[in-house]
Formats: C-alpha cells, sequence, structure tokens
C-alpha cells in the first residue's frame, strides 16, 4: 500500500533535506498532528552515522531512553532523495517513506512523497487522499516559517553554518554529516550551504518567482485528488446556498404552517452544511498558522 503527495516549499531543496533527516525535531514542532510527534516522548536520541560516501548519507536513530529500542533508518541517496524506514519486527511491520525533492530555482523546491507500508489497516484503507494530505500538509507547514526564515537569516550573516550552528551529538548528527557530504561533493549544484562552505546563496541572479505561502499555490493546484476534493466542496457550499435561499422564499410564500416549518428547517440545515463546505473549503486554501 502507498500514498503519493506532492508539495512547493519556499526554500532549498537542500534545507527541505536537512528537514527530512532530523528526527529530533519531530516530537516538539509536530506535537498533537497525526502522524508526527508528542512532546511527552521528546528525549535526547541515540544517533551513529554508517556510511558518508559520493553515494550519500546513511544513520540510524533510536530514543536513548531505551536500550531494546528498534533502530530506524534514514538514507540520503545523494544528490535529492531520502528514504526513511522504521520496523515492527513482532508484526513484521514496515513502514518507509520515501522523499524526492527538485530544485525549482533559488529559495524554491518541490517535494515529491511516497509512503509506503507491507500492511493495510481499515483506517488507512477507508481514509481518503485528500484528508491524508490535509495533516501532511499541516505537519509540513509547520516547519515552514521556521525554514524560511532560518535560510533568510544564514544568508544574511553571510557565514559558513560551523560557525553558526550549536550540534549536540543527540540530535544533530546526520544533519552535520548532510552538510560536510554538500562541502565535498556539492560543487556541481547550482547553490548549496555545506558546513564549511556554500556557494552563490546570495547571487541575485539565481532569484526567481517566489513561491507563494498559501496552500492552494503551494499544494491544491498541483494535487488531483485535492484540486478534486475543492472543486467538490466548492459546488456543494454554492449548492447549499442556493437551496437555503429557494427554501426561504417557500417559507415566506406558503400559507401552510406545516410547509413554512419544513422549509425553514431544511434551509437552516442548507445553511449549516454551506458554513461546514466553506471550512472544509478554506482548508485547502490557506496554510497552517499556529495560535
Amino acid at each position: 500500500m502507498c500514498a503519493d503527495f506532492i508539495l512547493d516549499l519556499p526554500y532549498d531543496q537542500t534545507y527541505l533535506v536537512e528537514n527530512v533527516i532530523d528526527p529530533a525535531h519531530v516530537a516538539i514542532s509536530h506535537n498533537g498532528t497525526r502522524g508526527g510527534g508528542n512532546r511527552k516522548n521528546a528525549q535526547p536520541l541515540e544517533m551513529e552515522v554508517l556510511e558518508n560516501s559520493v553515494q550519500g548519507v546513511k544513520g540510524r536513530w533510536r530514543g536513548a531512553s531505551k536500550s531494546n529500542e528498534a533502530w530506524k533508518y534514514v538514507d540520503f541517496v545523494a544528490p535529492n532523495l531520502v528514504l526513511n524506514t522504521a520496523y515492527i519486527e513482532k508484526k513484521d511491520w514496515t513502514f518507509k517513506r520515501a522523499l524526492y525533492s527538485i530544485p525549482l530555482g533559488k529559495r524554491r523546491c518541490r517535494l515529491l512523497a511516497r509512503g509506503y507500508r507491507n500492511f493495510m489497516t481499515w483506517g488507512v484503507k477507508l481514509r481518503p487522499r485528500w484528508l491524508d494530505h490535509l495533516n501532511t500538509n499541516k505537519i509540513l507547514e509547520q516547519d515552514l516559517p521556521l525554514i524560511a526564515g532560518q535560510q533568510a537569516e544564514i544568508e544574511r550573516l553571510g557565514r559558513s553554518l560551523k560557525e553558526l550552528y550549536l550540534p549536540l551529538k543527540t540530535s544533530d548528527p546526520l544533519v552535520i554529516e548532510y552538510r560536510k557530504w554538500l562541502d565535498k561533493f556539492g560543487s556541481s549544484l547550482p547553490f548549496y550551504q555545506g558546513y564549511s562552505t556554500f556557494k552563490n546563496v546570495d547571487n541575485g541572479e539565481l532569484n526567481s518567482k517566489p513561491i507563494l505561502l498559501d496552500r492552494f499555490s503551494r499544494h491544491t493546484l498541483i494535487c488531483s485528488s485535492c484540486n478534486q476534493a475543492y472543486q467538490v466542496t466548492n459546488r456543494v457550499k454554492q449548492g447549499c446556498i442556493g437551496v437555503a435561499i429557494a427554501l426561504a422564499a417557500v417559507a415566506i410564500l406558503a400559507d401552510d404552517s406545516r410547509i413554512r416549518i419544513a422549509a425553514i428547517s431544511v434551509s437552516i440545515a442548507a445553511i449549516v452544511m454551506s458554513v461546514m463546505a466553506h471550512t472544509l473549503k478554506t482548508r485547502f486554501e490557506h496554510s497552517y498558522t499556529r495560535h
């Protein structure tokens, strides 16, 4: 079973790779999000770099508080694929996520993601793809302002990440190893921010039209499932408004009190459905914001 996802993001592809190979932020940044994290589980991590070669970086991690916890694996396959893998050995279950990032220009990239597993549950089977996408959008948008702001500030300072980052052994080894990989092998990229070196990070000529921050532009327009659901939701909203207006007119003109009451009741129900459809419609349009 697999599920696909696409999203445009307003920061460089290397920052997206850094984000998806960093498990330490999940429990805090995505607290309470389905498939995200829980702050109660925030803890130091045991992390190991297994390989750093021209082919990419391989690593694994697990919570430091439980020595018998199963390892989870992170593979960066050069130049822009990240594979996250987790196992539940007792059930012979495997979870995998492939995240493929495409540079679209300076401060622009596109994420193509596929989540897949070797088992099926009824909740997963019955859940529509667009509903999963609403949750995935929320997870990525929880990180978006921080990452975009981080890139802008690093570019403003014009200093290397080696000078700016304060790496911790219990959270940052994979991130640092990836940035060091860029130092070794990133010279052919049009722009990048390595750990000690960088290339064209402040070249204005590379800037292209920025990606808008609204969810509609970055995802709904380019996702067949969400675009279709958006169109249906909009039609339902407009249809319910039309029904409510028509029944309100019937209630005004009707002589029979029973017809009048029935028309008013159904008109109110149509208004409620229109409000619900509008609320869902806005979730396809607007990005998640913290309150």
